[in-house]
């Protein structure tokens, strides 16, 4: 019965840590679109995209 109570303790914790990294991730993310000048590479790459299509 302990083992039981114990894991059912911990199941929320796993779900907490996969949203802590999944905010580092977003956050680094969001970090390198809007200051490493990725913005700018992507909205050319969709560009050239879109225009090769419509060609």
């Amino acid at each position: 019965m302990l083992l039981l109570n114990t894991f059912y303790r911990e199941n929320g914790q796993g779900i907490v840590e996969y949203a802590i990294l999944l905010a580092f991730v977003v956050a680094v993310a969001a970090f390198l679109f809007t200051q490493a000048g990725l913005k700018d590479e992507v909205t050319a790459t969709f560009s050239s995209t879109a225009s090769i299509l419509r060609s």
